[in-house]
């Protein structure tokens, strides 16, 4: 790709130039979003285990030149001589482990460090996509609260200078002034409320982009609910045990526990090395002004361990506890994946159903706010009556969109743990996404 064309890129993920919708969001997150950031360090420094853990398996060679000032004396019998001459030299020394369980044991554990940090970074990864869409919900449910509250408190001041001039007219009383009052004022702290959480929502949002535009994409008004696929709760539940990304790093990180065991009872086992070395020294001595050493060593080297003070025994010891805790933190991981999964797979489908029920909640509320006014008018229903209707709609309003984006959700989080989660997952979340809506006070 064209360096500038790269470039131009960069900056319209992070400058849109309309308002920013979800699958915008999840690609500046992965460009500048420094927890993402951090995360893809994590994985680079774990996969360097690797390297690692094969070095201990490769020759080691080591050099060393020395350069000394000798004085002294030395007793030849018939009287000290004195000792000044420069040594010099260098040395060259390479070994090669022929058997060695505890660097064989480094070098499976260093493939492992590296598969788990991968793992981690999956997790983390999803972790981050579903994060981000609660985040950039919740600013959407603090707008949408916001609008809903002025709707409501003006809906409420009208009531109450409604009250107000039947009162003065003589045909009300000063209970439905002091009820539209006390309505009046509790929307007005409810508008407060929800100004102050959409502050706090744009702020949780900026924390993960490190920027937050002052419009996002809202829901579009038609919702489809699609079924599962598949949509056997079993189904579901196989494919968590085998490619949740959390079991996967448990499923490491025990193996990681299992190889610190061996490394341990390898401080029981003796070493076998191939050296090699060569050396060439010049010095001056009594008997001789220019002295030369060159020489070059082959051999085997055993090292066998005896005694270590029970060290190796209990470091044994240790290691095989920390193994059985890994295996049981990788139990409970399944357990938690479990009940994760069947509770978003639950969530996706009642949330659909929810959903329906509360469309037909909203539209029987405009009724009942209607024919309440109607009768209202005839005398047949009271201010509080009205007041009542305007505070169920309200409520069946705010409810109905907070169900649509934990529907939204829990599928995101169904999708994630199962390891599925992925940009086609956030493109279908994005598409119920549309309208304008000016998130900035």
């Amino acid at each position: 790709m064209d360096r500038r064309c790269w470039l131009a890129g960069l900056t319209a993920i992070a400058f849109p130039a309309s308002a920013m919708d979800l699958k915008e969001a999840w690609d500046l997150l992965q460009y500048q979003g420094p927890i993402y950031q951090a995360a893809i360090h994590e994985k680079e420094a774990g996969l360097e285990n690797r390297a690692l853990g094969k070095a201990g398996l490769l020759p080691q060679i080591n050099a060393t030149a020395y350069q000394n000032k000798v004085n002294g004396t030395q007793d030849r019998g018939a009287g000290d001589e004195d000792l000044d001459y420069d040594a010099k030299g260098a040395a060259v020394r390479l070994r090669q482990p022929l058997f060695n369980k505890l660097k064989m044991a480094d070098y499976r554990q260093g493939k492992q460090r590296a598969d788990y940090s991968v793992a981690v970074f999956d997790a983390k990864s999803q972790d981050a996509a579903v994060s981000l869409s609660g985040r950039y919900f919740d600013v959407l449910l603090a707008r949408e609260t916001i609008a809903l509250a002025k709707s409501k408190l003006k809906a409420f001041e009208e009531q109450l200078a409604s009250a107000k001039r039947r009162y003065e007219l003589g045909e009300g009383t000063v209970t439905d002034v002091d009820e539209a009052t006390a309505r009046r004022d509790l929307a007005q702290a409810e508008l407060i409320e929800a100004e102050d959480s959409l502050l706090v929502a744009r702020r949780l949002l900026q924390e993960y982009l490190g920027e937050v535009p002052d419009t996002l994409a809202s829901l579009r008004t038609s919702f489809p609910t699609p079924p599962l696929e598949p949509g056997n709760l079993q189904d579901w539940l196989v494919k968590a045990r085998t490619d949740n990304p959390i079991i996967h790093a448990r499923r490491y990180s025990h193996a990681v526990a299992e190889e610190d065991v061996n490394k341990a009872k390898a401080g029981h086992w003796p070493t076998l090395d191939f050296v090699a070395g060569y050396t060439s020294g010049k010095s001056e001595t009594l008997s001789t002004l220019d002295q030369r050493n060159n020489y070059g060593s082959v051999g085997l080297e055993v090292n066998v361990p005896i005694y270590s003070g029970g060290y190796v025994s209990a470091q044994s010891r240790q290691a095989v506890a920390n193994r059985d805790k890994a295996q049981e933190e990788l139990n409970a991981s399944r357990e938690e994946v479990i009940s994760g999964t069947t509770r978003e797979f639950r969530g996706v489908q009642s949330g659909a159903t929810r959903i329906r029920a509360l469309e037909k909640a909203v539209t029987s509320g405009e009724r009942s706010l209607d024919s309440t006014k109607k009768g209202f008018l005839a005398g047949t229903s009271t201010n509080v009556d009205i007041l009542n209707a305007e505070e169920l709609l309200y409520t069946a309003r705010r409810d109905l969109f907070e169900a649509k984006l934990r529907y939204l959700t829990s599928r995101l989080r169904l999708a994630a743990a199962v390891g599925a989660l992925g940009d086609d997952d956030i493109d279908q979340a994005n598409a119920y996404l549309g309208p304008e809506l000016a998130v900035s006070e």
